[in-house]
């Protein structure tokens, strides 16, 4: 894992850059390359064309 050894001459984007791929690689250590993947880069997701179904969530 790479490590930030001095920040002060780093732009904030800089920062923020070293600081995500520090936690990718901490993530792709404890879970699977392709889950965190699929995570940062969804498939499936938004709404659906025409539903023909209906959900209620209800407690807490």
């Amino acid at each position: 894992m790479s490590a930030i050894t001095d920040i002060s001459s780093m732009t904030d984007q800089e920062i923020i850059e070293a600081l995500l791929g520090m936690a990718y690689e901490k993530a792709i250590e404890i879970y699977s390359k392709p889950l965190v993947e699929g995570g940062l880069n969804p498939r499936h997701y938004g709404s659906i064309a025409n539903p023909d179904g209906y959900a209620v969530v209800t407690g807490t």
